[in-house]
């Protein structure tokens, strides 16, 4: 079992990541950007360093942060005209820190943001064809760590991320009219981002290409309609209709990790 793991970006995701982690007897470092959550991080049993990517890496004893044997890269793009340029150095800068630490494995949180939408399905094996600066930043890095020999890295690419604190639907539903509602939706909970995660560091699956997708894609009609009942407001109004869309697949949660998600369905967590 690998027993040292630093977790580049210990938000949303990557805290209750590294509480999980600590849970099953791993080390963790984790990283903030801000010394108020330094002391969050030291709270919950975490090794805390506070690192920062402007585009390049500032930050005291970055080297100990990268002696581990697995980091997990998990820092969002930002929404900036030069995303492109500047998510690259950022990530290149991640990676001239690693050249000389311990750490030869990487998992890269990525998106499914990356395939685009082009009114079909998509897998693993599809092509990357993105419509956004973001997607196209993430595409870059992709194809920049999968080429680096010196160490191997896993991307997982999530859909649209829901779970405690982030419900997509509360800001939906401010508006007077939700358009084109029959649109499919690519959602996973946090609990089985989690859950993926761990499952690619217990099964030492490396060098690979999963998406973390839920299994069922509601329409934004079903999704919202859902959640107005669950946080008892007014049922929305919807105007009928499909904008441009992916289904996305995720056919290596079985065949690789051989994974049962926790929500197949994101209706069940609502």
């Amino acid at each position: 079992m690998m027993k040292t793991i630093s977790i580049l970006g210990c938000g949303w995701l990557g805290l209750p990541l590294a509480e999980s982690l600590i849970k099953d007897g791993y080390s963790v470092k984790g990283s903030t950007t801000t010394d108020l959550k330094l002391s969050v991080l030291q709270s919950k049993s975490i090794d805390a360093y506070k690192i920062v990517l402007n585009p390049d890496l500032i930050g005291e004893n970055a080297e100990k942060f990268f002696d581990c044997e697995v980091l997990v890269l998990n820092i969002p793009t930002l929404r900036r005209n030069d995303i492109i340029e500047y998510h690259f150095l950022q990530i290149e800068s991640v990676v001239n820190h690693l050249r000389n630490s311990a750490c030869k494995k990487i998992i890269f949180i990525s998106s499914t943001s990356v395939y685009g939408n082009k009114n079909t399905e998509v897998d693993e094996n599809s092509k990357t064809l993105p419509d956004t600066l973001s997607g196209e930043a993430l595409v870059i890095v992709e194809n920049y760590l999968r080429q680096n020999k010196n160490f191997d890295t896993t991307i997982i690419r999530f859909g649209g991320l829901i779970g405690p604190g982030r419900n997509p639907a509360k800001f939906a539903l401010s508006r007077d009219v939700i358009e084109y509602s029959d649109t499919p939706l690519n959602l996973i909970h946090l609990d089985d981002c989690i859950g993926i995660i761990k499952c690619v560091l217990e099964k030492d699956v490396w060098n690979e290409i999963i998406n973390g997708v839920c299994e069922y894609h509601p329409t934004r009609k079903e999704f919202y309609s859902l959640s107005a009942e669950k946080l008892s407001l007014p049922e929305p109004e919807f105007r009928e209709g499909k904008e441009p869309y992916k289904i996305v697949k995720s056919k290596k949660i079985n065949s690789l990790l051989n994974y049962q998600f926790k929500f197949p369905n994101p209706l069940d967590s609502l």
